[in-house]
């Protein structure tokens, strides 16, 4: 006599898994902000609760509550927890595929039960559906794993690795009971075989919906961490942000000896925006700007606001002269906005390359803020730089 028979296993786990969908949906409510695909997360959770009851049930209720519902309940958790990882990473979900893979799995399991009945059919039909569906949600978590919040914690791969160890438990089961014969063997028999494979399984769905918090804890703090980064008006990095960036960039120049260029500018005559059309028109002025230097910025440099309408854009492995060429299209089409609205502005820029003498960031936020301090003294609306000027008025280009 074995210390757990498969129904107690069963039972045991449904009761788990209920408690740990109930904490998945207190989680979904308390989390202080919204988390894609965790409210599915829950519902997969709740369905592995009504699966693993109905599968204990067995033989106290009826064979379609029992086997038909159970088991498909059980096979559609395992869908509904991968469309809330799609959901999670934006990704679109092939529902027509699944739900049409799940009618065919119960249309089946109710014919192995009251027209022709074999536990060992139903077993391949139900362990075989759910290895795959399993893999796949594996391997979808690993292609993700790139994008930036899930590299922050160990959610994706504490998730993706219970993935594939409950799909590698279905296959096993599958294949043994594809290639040996079950006799009398049920899914509540006191057998070693099934003791394992029903204990396997149960572990592995708790372990999931652990998994399932630890992703939505890990996108949270991530999540948090870049707003944190970020200016709450114009949505680009802040002055924090852009510090980290440029010590990042000073300690690669420092071991490497690569070039790369900073710009400072702001809006000439911004108090008088703000003083003539008021703070909401002069907060759209800063805004659409922003928007128009991240159109013309290339996609590895760095925008950030300094403080009030002072910005700082890091170009990486640019030299001086690249960056004068960059910073002068910048001068005249960073001001064409889309907002016609908007009143008529012009910018002021300092261009500074970073120099194997500039030993702290310090250096060279100073040299690019006095060249831009001579722009402003030098009639505004032109770019400045050490012993270099470019002029440029609204009628250039």
């Amino acid at each position: 006599m074995y210390l757990l028979d498969p129904r107690t296993t069963v039972l045991i786990g449904g009761i788990t898994s209920g408690l740990m969908a109930f904490v998945l949906t207190m989680l979904t409510r308390a989390a202080p902000l919204p988390v894609p695909g965790m409210r599915t997360w829950a519902i997969g959770a709740w369905l592995v609760f009504v699966a693993l009851i109905l599968l204990g049930l067995r033989d106290w209720i009826t064979p379609l509550a029992s086997v038909t519902l159970g088991n498909t309940a059980l096979i559609l958790a395992s869908i509904v927890w991968l469309a809330g990882t799609r959901q999670h990473f934006s990704s679109p979900m092939r529902w027509t595929y699944w739900l049409v893979a799940l009618v065919l799995a119960a249309l089946a399991l109710t014919w192995f039960v009251y027209g022709e009945k074999s536990f060992r059919v139903r077993l391949v039909i139900v362990a075989g559906l759910s290895a795959y569906i399993n893999i796949c949600h594996a391997l979808v978590l690993l292609r993700t794993h790139r994008s930036e919040h899930s590299r922050k914690g160990i959610g994706v791969t504490l998730t993706a690795s219970w993935l594939a160890v409950l799909g590698l438990v279905y296959f096993l089961r599958m294949l043994h009971a594809s290639v040996l014969s079950q006799g009398d063997i049920g899914l509540l028999t006191q057998d070693i075989v099934q003791i394992v494979y029903t204990g396997s399984f149960t572990i592995c769905d708790l372990m999931l919906v652990i998994g399932f918090a630890t992703m939505a804890s890990d996108y949270v703090r991530a999540m948090v961490e870049e707003q944190a980064m970020r200016d709450p008006l114009t949505g680009i990095f802040n002055r924090q942000a852009l510090v980290k960036y440029l010590e990042r960039e000073l300690a690669q120049g420092i071991r490497g000896n690569h070039a790369f260029s900073v710009v400072m500018l702001d809006v000439d005559h911004f108090k008088k925006i703000n003083d003539k059309y008021g703070h909401p028109v002069g907060d759209q002025v800063l805004i659409q700007l922003c928007r128009r230097l991240e159109s013309l910025i290339r996609p590895y440099d760095v925008l950030a606001r300094y403080g009030g309408e002072e910005f700082f854009i890091v170009m990486p492995g640019t030299p001086l002269p690249a960056a004068l060429l960059a910073a002068q299209r910048i001068l005249v089409d960073a001001v064409r906005v889309s907002n016609s609205s908007l009143p008529d502005f012009t910018i002021s820029m300092g261009v500074a390359e970073w120099r194997p003498t500039d030993v702290s960031i310090a250096a060279l936020i100073s040299r690019a803020d006095i060249a831009l301090y001579q722009a402003k003294e030098n009639g505004r609306n032109r770019i400045e730089t050490s012993g270099m000027c470019v002029e440029e008025t609204a009628a250039a280009g």
